[in-house]
């Protein structure tokens, strides 16, 4: 009875149970699930208390990404303070790195990365530089 138990013990410790998530990581976006265009469909801005929800928006703004790593947005969506906020604008974006990089929004210093990600609802959600908590969700309305 004892070597069962022996054997169940090493069998556990050396064969730990995983699920589907475990094998297929989340983080794994391939290039044909951002190729397409995206239209811009709630907005998170926090006060700075934690309370901030994402709020759903009418907005024609979109973003098109191709599959050789380049995207054009209809207007920048991502350099708030920038004076081309209202122009079209063109970045790259990173699949191995999960960032868009917006190279209009760039200063003296460095070129601004977005990171983002897909959610388990096919929303994109980017990730912008505020001090509290800020993001655009977009929705997938068109593939290449």
């Amino acid at each position: 009875m004892k070597q069962y138990l022996i054997i169940i013990v090493i069998l556990v410790a050396v064969f730990p149970s995983c699920d589907e998530k475990s094998v297929a990581s989340e983080d794994n976006i391939s290039p044909t699930d951002l190729v397409g265009v995206w239209q811009l469909s709630e907005t998170l801005m926090d006060p700075g208390d934690g309370s901030g929800v994402f709020q759903a928006v009418t907005s024609n703004k979109k973003i098109r990404f191709f599959s050789d790593g380049n995207l054009w947005m209809d207007q920048d969506l991502f350099c708030a303070a920038s004076l081309k906020h209202f122009h079209k604008s063109n970045g790259t974006y990173d699949i191995s790195r999960s960032v868009i990089l917006s190279e209009e929004c760039a200063t003296d210093e460095n070129i601004p990365e977005y990171n983002y990600e897909l959610n388990d609802r096919n929303e994109l959600i980017v990730y912008l530089s505020c001090i509290e908590p800020c993001a655009h969700k977009f929705i997938k309305i068109d593939s290449e």
